[in-house]
């Protein structure tokens, strides 16, 4: 089911109080999206307040409004005094400590591109085709609620499509996403600043992270799988984004013989958390489903309620077998 923006305006049009959030792991494309949001609904009369279920990197200081988004810490009193919530980039179940609120009967409104969503709440828009949720924010602020698009908006929509292609290398990059990024250009957008601040804007910690995950660095017999490993305690009292995971899962992935990248984090002692990055048509979001997980055909995720050597384990065996099965049916036996 994929819903319909016209029913999500609708119901954005229906309400005056909004609370938007998105997936822990917070990443431009979720952070980005959710701040544009904000943006055009104030612009058109209405509040809204950004709420973040994990804390946010510092590569999204740069993005206009960010002073103003909070932190899920519990208790946020009057932040969820609101009329109705927007989940967006993911389905309400990602939302960490946010889910009993979201579950607690307050009207959702849910916009997504993942295609393992299955839509949730009052009014809902999935569209796995979007190479961004940034993409539908765009289309549903300037074509269905028809606010016009301020310069900090355009700057929020241009990190949140950056983000999510690789500043437009990625497979997902095609012409209306290279349309939109032109108009949100012409908004007032910066891509220099954007792409220094999303990617040569790094804390000397955040850079030797890097390092450190280097050393974990490994490949398969085969060539076809590599994987790099992030224990707790390389991060030490530094908090994680989802922009540190493109960071790091690039490295195995920019292999030559390389289709399946795997990023291993340790959440808990008995809790890991699996990222996926793929090509040649090896599907990602089939083996995260495998283990719970989802995502997209080229990037997908999954946490796994177990050790992170019992985890790897699994996963590693489980992905040579797809990955040994799609290369005999690619050679014809």
């Amino acid at each position: 089911m994929t819903g319909s923006l016209e029913q999500v305006a609708q119901a954005i049009r229906a309400y005056n109080k909004f609370l938007i959030t998105w997936h822990i792991d917070p990443d431009p494309d979720s952070v980005g999206s959710g701040l544009a949001l904000q943006l055009a609904l104030q612009a058109a009369g209405k509040e809204a307040v950004c709420v973040s279920p994990d804390p946010l990197g510092d590569w999204s200081r740069f993005l206009p409004g960010i002073e103003s988004c909070k932190v899920f810490g519990g208790e946020l009193g009057s932040a969820l005094d609101v009329d109705a919530v927007i989940v967006e980039d993911c389905e309400p179940a990602r939302c960490g400590g946010l889910v009993p609120y979201l579950q607690s009967g307050v009207p959702v409104i849910n916009i997504d591109h993942h295609g393992t969503n299955r839509g949730f709440g009052e009014a809902f828009y999935i569209k796995p085709e979007a190479a961004a949720t940034g993409e539908i924010i765009y289309e549903l602020i300037a074509e269905y609620l028809q606010i016009p698009l301020s310069q900090p908006m355009a700057a929020n929509l241009y990190a949140a499509l950056a983000g999510d292609t690789g500043t437009f290398r990625y497979s997902n990059t095609n012409s209306r996403v290279l349309y939109i990024a032109s108009e949100l250009v012409r908004q007032g957008a910066d891509p220099a600043e954007t792409a220094l601040h999303l990617y040569e804007n790094r804390a000397y910690e955040e850079v030797d992270l890097i390092r450190a995950a280097l050393d974990t660095l490994e490949i398969s017999p085969r060539g076809d799988m590599s994987w790099i490993t992030i224990h707790r305690a390389m991060l030490g009292e530094n908090h994680w984004s989802g922009q540190q995971s493109e960071d790091v899962i690039r490295y195995p992935r920019m292999i030559r013989t390389v289709k399946l990248a795997i990023m291993f984090r340790e959440l808990e002692p008995s809790r890991t958390k699996v990222s996926f990055r793929s090509r040649d048509n090896i599907d990602a979001s089939r083996i995260a489903g495998l283990f719970g997980g989802g995502g997209h055909t080229y990037a997908a995720g999954c946490t796994l309620d177990m050790p992170l050597q019992e985890a790897k384990a699994l996963v590693l065996e489980t992905a040579a077998r797809i990955l040994a099965s799609n290369s005999a049916e690619q050679s014809g036996g």
